[in-house]
C-alpha cells in the first residue's frame, strides 16, 4: 500500500500536465491503489466499497480515494466515509473520516452547509472516541480550493497528515487505516442502534447497497473494460438471471454476448466457466461424463465446476455454454432441462432431484467418493450464447420455455477513447441472484396484487396466441410474473419497460410458422401491443410501421418493432420466425 500511495503523491503533478483521456496514471490510481488497499486484508470486499478519483473529464485539484461502508453510502456525495485526500500541491496526504456535501450543499447555501458539516462533526465526536486522531478540520489542502475542496476540509471528522518526504512505513499505515476503520465501524453501529446510517434509514435487510447502485458499479466495470450495451440491456440480464438460472443470450456475431458473460461474471465476483460446445454433442455425457471400456470414469467439461459450486453454495457460478446450438440443445442438455423444474424451497435451500446421479460412476468407487452424488446448486447459473444462421440448430418449445431468450444487435463501431476504467468489481454473495420466488402461488401476500394485475395482461395476450396454437402455459406465466415481481422489488424500470422484455424474450421467440393464422394472431397481438388501440389499418407491415411512427403511447415498443418484423417477413417470404 506504501509503494502506491508514494507514486500517488509524487507523480500526481506530473500526470496532470499530460492528457487525461485514458491517462495511465489516471488508470493506476482507480485501479491499483484499491486493489493494494483491498488485498491489506484490513478492508473486506464484501462490507466495503473503495474508489479512487482523479476527476471527471478533467484533472482534480483535490484526487481522492474512499472507503465506503456499503451499508452508509457508496457516493462520496454524500454519508460518512473514510477518504484520502491528496493536497492541491500533492505534498501531503490526509486520512480522514469525512462528509459527503455534495446533496447537503445543492439544498443550502455554502454557510449553511458549512454550519450542518459542522454541527453533524461535533455530534459524532461525542460519541466516538478518536482513536489518536485530531478531531478538527485545519488541514492544508492549498489556497484558493474550489467550493468542493473547501467541503473536503470543512467536512473533517477525524484526519492524519502524511508527508511526501516522510511517509511512514507499511505497518505505519496500515495500523492508522485499522484504527479509522474502527472509527467507522463504532459509527456505523451507533447509528444502527438508533435506527439510521448516514441520509437514510435501514428498514428490514436493507444493509447494503441497493440492487440499482449495484448494478451501476457493474456497468460501470463492464464499460471501463471498453464494452458498451445498449440501454438496459445489463438490468435486463440481472433480472432474467435472478428470476431463473438459464438464460439465452441471441445476436448477430461479434456483438459480445459471451464477452457480457464474462464481465458480469468478473463484475459480481463470480466463478466462471466457459465451455464451447461441439457441433457432435448428442447426450449429457459430454458435459457430465461418463465410464470407458475399462470400467474408468471419464469426467465431463462441466463436472468439476458442478462439485465446486454444490461446496461453496454461498458463492454465485456462472457457466457459460457458448456457441450452445452448435448441436442440439434439448438432446445434450436433456438432464438440466429436467431437473431445473425440479426446485423447490426447503427452509431456505433451493434442492433439487439429482443431477448427476452416483450411478453414474460405475464401479468406479474412486471417482463416486471424489465427487459424490451432484444435484442443480442453488448458486449455478447457466448462460447460452446463440447465432441463429444456416449452421446451428433452432430452439424446440421445450427449451425456449425454460429460459429468457435475450436478443441483442446492437453495434456501436465508434470507439469511445475517453472512458474511463474502473477495476474494482463487487463481491457479491449468491443472495443478489439468487430467486426468491418458485412457484407463483408462494407468492407472498404483499406481491399478490401486483402478480394477479400481470396475469390479467398475460391472460389477454394469451387468448391472442391461442388462434394460433402459439399460448403459453403455467411456467411461462409463473416466470414472466417472477420477472415483474424482481423487477418490482428492485425499482429498476416501470412494469410496461419489463413486460415489454418478457414479451420479447418469453412469448415471441416461441412463435414460427406459414399458415394465414400466424400472421392474424401476430397483426392482432400488435393491435393489443398498441395500448389496447384496435385499429384494423394496422394489418400489415406497412400500417404497423405507420402506426408506431404516429402513435407516441406505444406501451410495448420493443415488441411492437419485432412484431412488425415478423409481419413483414411473412409478407416476404410466406413464412416467419422470430429470429433474424
Amino acid at each position: 500500500m506504501r509503494d502506491q500511495l508514494l507514486r500517488f503523491m509524487r507523480d500526481y503533478p506530473e500526470a496532470k500536465e499530460q492528457s487525461f483521456a485514458n491517462n495511465l496514471f489516471g488508470i493506476f490510481v482507480r485501479t491499483e491503489i484499491p486493489e493494494a488497499i483491498y488485498e491489506t486484508d484490513l478492508v473486506n470486499r464484501q462490507k466495503y466499497l473503495i474508489t479512487a478519483s482523479v476527476g471527471a473529464g478533467n484533472w482534480a485539484m483535490i484526487p481522492w480515494i474512499c472507503v465506503f461502508d456499503k451499508s452508509i453510502t457508496t457516493s462520496a456525495t454524500k454519508g460518512i466515509y473514510i477518504v484520502y485526500l491528496l493536497s492541491k500541491d500533492s505534498k501531503r496526504l490526509y486520512l480522514t473520516f469525512n462528509q459527503g456535501c455534495t446533496d447537503i450543499r445543492s439544498q443550502h447555501t455554502k454557510k449553511e452547509t458549512i454550519q450542518i458539516m459542522h454541527q453533524k462533526a461535533k455530534e459524532i465526536r461525542s460519541f466516538i472516541s478518536d482513536h489518536g486522531f485530531i478531531s478538527d478540520c485545519n488541514i492544508d489542502l492549498g489556497d484558493h480550493l474550489t467550493d468542493l475542496g473547501e467541503m473536503y476540509r470543512e467536512g473533517i471528522i477525524f484526519y492524519k497528515q502524511y508527508n511526501i518526504n516522510s511517509l511512514p512505513e507499511e505497518d505505519v499505515l496500515r495500523d492508522n487505516l485499522s484504527r479509522m476503520i474502527d472509527i467507522y465501524q463504532n459509527y456505523v453501529q451507533s447509528e444502527k442502534q438508533k435506527g439510521q446510517t448516514g441520509i437514510h434509514t435501514i428498514t428490514g435487510d436493507e444493509t447494503e447497497m441497493k440492487t440499482a447502485e449495484k448494478l451501476n458499479v457493474i456497468k460501470a466495470y463492464i464499460s471501463g473494460k471498453g464494452f458498451s450495451y445498449d440501454g438496459q440491456l445489463i438490468e435486463n440480464f440481472y433480472l432474467s438471471l435472478k428470476s431463473k438460472p438459464f438464460v439465452i443470450l441471441a445476436g448477430t456475431s461479434g456483438t459480445g454476448k459471451t464477452r457480457l458473460v464474462r464481465l458480469f461474471a468478473e463484475a459480481i465476483g463470480a466463478q466462471y466457466h466457459q465451455v464451447a460446445v461441439r457441433p457432435d454433442w448428442s447426450d449429457s455425457t459430454d458435459l457430465f461424463g461418463h465410464t470407458d471400456l475399462n470400467g474408468t470414469f471419464v469426467p465431463g467439461c462441466v463436472l468439476e465446476f458442478l462439485v465446486e459450486a454444490q461446496r461453496n453454495p454461498d458463492h454465485p457460478y456462472i457457466l457459460c455454454l457458448d456457441e450452445m446450438n452448435l448441436a442440439r440443445v434439448e438432446y445434450y442438455l436433456s438432464d438440466f432441462l429436467s431437473v431445473i423444474e425440479t426446485r423447490e424451497f426447503q427452509g431456505e435451500k433451493i434442492k433439487t432431484d439429482p443431477l448427476v446421479p452416483a450411478t453414474i460412476y460405475g464401479k468406479d468407487t474412486a471417482a463416486q467418493k471424489k465427487y459424490g452424488e451432484v444435484f442443480f446448486p442453488e448458486n449455478l447459473y447457466v448462460v447460452g450464447t446463440v447465432n441463429m444462421d444456416e449452421t446451428t440448430f433452432p430452439f424446440s418449445r421445450k427449451v425456449l420455455d425454460r429460459a429468457n431468450t435475450i436478443e441483442f444487435n446492437y453495434v456501436s463501431l465508434v470507439p469511445d477513447f475517453s472512458g474511463t476504467v474502473t477495476g474494482t468489481p463487487l463481491l457479491e454473495r449468491n443472495a443478489f441472484l439468487k430467486t426468491e420466488y418458485l412457484m407463483l402461488a408462494q407468492c407472498p401476500e404483499d406481491a399478490q396484487e401486483d402478480a394477479r394485475g400481470y396475469c390479467l395482461t398475460l391472460e389477454k395476450i394469451n387468448r391472442i396466441l391461442q388462434t394460433a396454437n402459439a399460448h403459453v402455459g403455467y411456467r411461462v406465466r409463473d416466470e414472466i410474473c417472477f420477472y415483474l415481481l424482481n423487477n418490482r422489488n428492485a425499482h429498476l424500470m416501470s412494469d410496461d419497460a419489463a413486460m415489454d422484455h418478457e414479451i420479447m424474450q418469453k412469448i415471441l421467440p416461441r412463435i414460427q410458422g406459414s399458415g394465414a393464422s400466424i400472421k392474424d394472431m401476430l397483426c392482432r397481438l400488435f393491435r393489443e401491443i398498441l395500448a389496447g388501440d384496435y385499429d384494423r389499418q394496422a394489418g400489415d407491415a406497412a400500417g404497423m410501421e405507420k402506426r408506431i411512427k404516429e402513435n407516441g403511447s406505444v406501451r410495448y415498443p420493443k415488441s411492437a418493432e419485432k412484431v412488425m418484423f415478423m409481419v413483414r417477413r411473412f409478407e416476404e417470404d410466406g413464412f416467419t420466425s422470430y429470429w433474424l
